[in-house]
């Protein structure tokens, strides 16, 4: 069964994504398939110049695809890798959690790597590959200590994740409120 996008030219990907070129490409196919796994639902037609039947991708479908690759587009717009960002919101957790019990007027924000492996269990060569990885991507940084010391550390930004995930979502929400605007008009036909 053949299956037409015809809002495929009109559908755009978030700009935070890594490698956009690829991942449209991707993103174009995933709807392919739900469309495809719609296709008893859709209506057939017939291409008058080949006769060829093919069914036609709905906006239900692009909101579907969109629902379910939200996730996806965020871990391939963000510069962590998986595992360092779980880490990294785990650690956030944990100093949130523990700025949350502690009682004391001067707030401790900072952390150690001795704190952190004893909370959360972490292997220390992870630790410190992830450490690496936070400190040049600017979201942890060093606030004291040398070396044969104990390192302080301290988290760039608490919101950064959460914004960039409300970015991918906008971009998704805005694509399908424009299509949704422009239903009425007939939209050009592209295969995706």
């Amino acid at each position: 069964m053949k299956i037409i996008n015809p809002y495929a030219e009109k559908l755009n990907i978030p700009a935070e994504v890594l490698k956009p070129r690829r991942t449209n490409n991707h993103y174009l196919q995933f709807i392919e398939v739900i469309t495809y796994y719609h296709q008893y639902q859709r209506e057939e037609k017939v291409d008058k110049q080949t006769g060829e039947v093919y069914i036609e991708t709905t906006l239900e479908d692009i909101e579907e695809a969109n629902k379910l690759l939200a996730e996806i587009l965020l871990r391939k717009s963000d510069e962590l890798t998986g595992a360092c960002r779980n880490y990294l919101e785990q650690v956030k957790h944990y100093i949130k959690e523990r700025e949350k019990n502690n009682q004391s007027e001067e707030p401790n924000i900072g952390f150690t790597n001795r704190e952190i492996r004893r909370a959360l269990r972490v292997n220390p060569n992870n630790q410190k590959r992830y450490n690496l990885s936070l400190i040049s991507n600017h979201y942890i940084r060093k606030v004291k200590g040398k070396k044969g010391q104990a390192y302080h550390y301290q988290i760039v930004s608490y919101e950064e994740f959460t914004a960039l995930q409300s970015k991918i979502t906008n971009v998704l929400d805005d694509n399908l409120k424009k299509l949704r605007a422009k239903k009425g008009k007939k939209a050009p036909v592209a295969v995706a």
